[in-house]
């Protein structure tokens, strides 16, 4: 993940970090809804003014998603989703971030032969970043670029299996930056 940052009083800064999540959810009917937790494992902080290492931290969310039209043929699928998030970590210069962000979203595209979906995604969302440094006042700021347009591809097997595997990865070249990828399993 890359994020670019408006701080109030500290300016621009940017945020990248590596991170690992899982999540576990429930459908019903054209819903699912999902809880998501997991950890950051690293990255850089780039102030106008400092530069620290991340250190690990948490993740923590919920996910509600509908499907409002299933692919069939030439017809497309299109999904939307909401979510609501917070993360937390330390910085190597004794500094924190917590972060909380809302997002609404959704994702359009194809099944195709064998399992494999393609989709392009579109997000926005919004939220504060606070930044607490010791011995100063707190900074707070959010994201510059409050979207993020992007596509993937999933795979899942087109028979009925006791435990369902499914693949997935998704590059976002627009707006908030990022690479995510994994493996999914349904019971």
């Amino acid at each position: 993940m890359h994020a670019d940052l408006s701080m109030g009083t500290s300016g621009r800064a940017t945020l990248e970090r590596s991170q690992v999540a899982a999540w576990l959810g429930r459908s019903f009917g054209a819903w699912t809804v999902r809880v998501v937790g997991g950890g950051i494992l690293n990255g850089k902080w780039q102030g106008v003014t400092a530069s620290a290492d991340v250190r690990p931290g948490w993740i923590a969310g919920v996910t509600a998603g509908r499907t409002w039209l299933a692919a069939d043929g030439w017809r497309p699928f299109l999904r939307t989703s909401a979510a609501l998030a917070g993360t937390g970590h330390g910085l190597s210069d004794g500094s924190s971030l917590l972060a909380f962000d809302l997002r609404v979203g959704g994702d359009v595209g194809w099944r195709l032969p064998g399992g494999v979906e393609v989709f392009a995604v579109a997000r926005t969302f919004g939220g504060p970043v606070l930044w607490s440094r010791p011995g100063l006042a707190q900074d707070s700021g959010t994201d510059r670029w409050h979207y993020q347009l992007g596509a993937g591809l999933a795979w899942s097997p087109t028979v009925r299996l006791p435990v369902m595997p499914g693949l997935f990865v998704e590059g976002v070249p627009l707006g908030e930056l990022g690479v995510s990828a994994g493996l999914a399993l349904a019971f």
